[in-house]
């Protein structure tokens, strides 16, 4: 008796939801989500983050995912899911984010060769290759209050054709740290 009850309850509910919104469903509503970008020369765009400010150029052919709620940063992706370039940006607090402690890290990262790396009191680059043959490049900037940074990863097989993207990203890229609609002054 009781589950008839149930039954008819949930008929009545999905009558009364047809009713009174007509084209009404039982169906999540598709996921709307949207990233801002401006349009640079080449085919290139432009992503600026609101919430901490960083600026960098994205190559054509990359578009963007879901970006996260909290509004931190982008990624973006080849549509071959090959290429993919972070941004992200966040507070340094209690020192977390200092550069020379991440710097460490990245140099032990395991199951990757270094070919490149510079480091200097505010900043950082690595790059080399992944025993997969997964190219990589990531540059790092943190100050006393933030922090932000880049990544891309690629086929290292076509390293000539990416190289000249990692330029171009990193003369534009700006870290803008403290600079977003998010501070901690």
């Amino acid at each position: 008796m009781k589950r008839r009850s149930c039954l008819r309850a949930a008929l009545l509910f999905f009558i009364l939801c047809q009713t009174t919104f007509p084209g009404a469903s039982i169906q999540a509503e598709e996921e709307k989500w949207d990233v801002p970008l401006e349009a640079d020369k080449d085919g290139w765009k432009i992503y600026r983050n609101a919430r901490f400010g960083m600026v960098l150029p994205v190559p054509p052919g990359l578009t963007p995912t879901r970006p996260p709620d909290n509004g931190d940063g982008q990624a973006f992706k080849s549509a071959d899911g090959k290429v993919t370039l972070l941004v992200y940006g966040s507070f340094n607090i209690d020192g977390l984010g200092d550069v020379a402690a991440r710097w460490k890290t990245a140099l032990a990262a395991p199951d990757r060769t270094i070919t490149y790396k510079r480091k200097t009191e505010e900043w950082y680059v690595v790059s080399g290759v992944t025993k997969d043959g997964i190219g990589f490049y990531e540059r790092y900037t943190a100050n006393s209050k933030y922090c932000s940074g880049w990544e891309m990863t690629y086929p290292q097989s076509e390293e000539k054709k990416y190289s000249t993207w990692i330029e171009r990203i990193a003369k534009g890229y700006e870290a803008r740290l403290g600079k977003g609609v998010d501070t901690l002054e």
